[in-house]
Formats: structure tokens, sequence, C-alpha cells
């Protein structure tokens, strides 16, 4: 079996650092701070939809650009701050001793990615990483097609970890498993409501792969 991790809010544990780079982001264009609740509710892929829902209006070309500017320029000075989640270290080298394949696939641009999982000391357990190279905000599902193309690996024999609807979307979509982390980022109905197996940890969500654990 090959795992196919996501990074931001499964193995990343950044989602304060996510609200408070949204809460930067929309300053100009909302009155009142986002709240956690908000997020949950209303986020979602692409991102230029999540926007939209937050302000309850069409947002402009223009809007768009600044708002992922601003998030993006709020998020890069913590980034390095946020920790792996809970046992991230732990489930990585398991899952290399029972003999499956892993790689990292993320949704934060590629450039960016790199250096943040080298310094998280966690690189070496992925036989690829890979991260954002097109625009900003777009959905996971033709990523994860090259990402297992780029690999050889064989989506009926690939579990996509994940923690939002759109991992799951797009591990359906090319025909992978999924099992999806309650990290606190979305509503849990949200994550049920997505068809795939909801875990309340890493270790929870990688367990039955795991003999003895």
């Amino acid at each position: 079996m090959h795992v196919v991790w996501d990074w931001n809010g499964t193995l990343l544990d950044d989602l304060a650092i996510v609200l408070a780079s949204v809460n930067v982001g929309i300053e100009p264009y909302r009155s009142t701070p986002v709240t956690l609740d908000d997020y949950r509710t209303h986020y979602t892929r692409p991102v230029r939809y999540f926007y939209a829902s937050l302000l309850g209006r069409e947002i402009s070309k223009t809007e768009w650009v600044d708002l992922d500017h601003r998030f993006h320029l709020a998020y890069r000075t913590q980034a390095g701050e946020a920790p792996l989640a809970a046992g991230a270290k732990d489930v990585l080298e398991r899952t290399f001793a029972e003999g499956m394949s892993q790689s990292l696939l993320s949704m934060y641009p590629h450039d960016e990615l790199l250096p943040l999982v080298a310094a998280a000391g966690i690189d070496h357990h992925f036989d690829r990483i890979d991260g954002l190279r097109g625009s900003p905000g777009d959905r996971k599902a033709g990523y994860l097609a090259d990402h297992l193309d780029q690999l050889g690996a064989d989506p009926s024999d690939t579990l996509v970890v994940g923690d939002t609807p759109d991992d799951a979307h797009a591990a359906t979509e090319v025909g992978a498993d999924c099992v999806l982390v309650d990290s606190g980022g979305h509503h849990r109905p949200a994550l049920e409501a997505a068809g795939v197996r909801v875990a309340n940890g890493l270790i929870e969500a990688i367990a039955p792969f795991i003999g003895g654990w």
C-alpha cells in the first residue's frame, strides 16, 4: 500500500496560524474578525469561494489576488512556528516499518513547502513531496492524479490521509481510499458527509493498517 499524506492541518498542526492569517487577509473587507466557527462553516475549495462565502458576495479577481497575497504574507511569518500534529513522527516511522511507501501532497506553494517539511525532520520518509505549482486555491484532484502518476502508484492500492472534504473528493475522483483526520478545521458532520472514514487523530487514522497498534 502507498500512503499520501496531506500537510496543512494533517501532519502540521497549523490551524491557529491559518485562522490568524485569514483574519489578516480579510481585514479590509469585513468589519468583524473570522471566528473558528466561521472558518469551519465556510471553508471550501476553490479557496476563492471560501472568501466569497465569508463576505456573503462575489469577489472580484483583484480582491481575490489581494486576499490570497495578504493571507500568505501573514502565514509565512509564522509557518515555521507550527508544530507537527500529535503522533506525526511516530506514525510515519511505523508506517515505514510496515513496508508501506509514503509521499506528501499539499496545496501549499511547492517551493515554500519543501524547506518546512525538511525543517520538521520528516522529509526522509517520503518518496515524493509535491506542493502547489498552479493557481492559488485550486482543488486537489488533478494534483493527486499527477502525483500518483509521477510515483507510478496504483490508486486502488493508495490511502490518502487528509483533513478536508476536498481531500476525500480528490481520492474518490482518482479511485483511492481516504481517511480524514478531525483536526478542527471543519465541523465533523462536514467531514462525515464526504463519505469516508473519519478519525480523531493520526494514530487512529493509520492504525487499521499497522499490526499491533
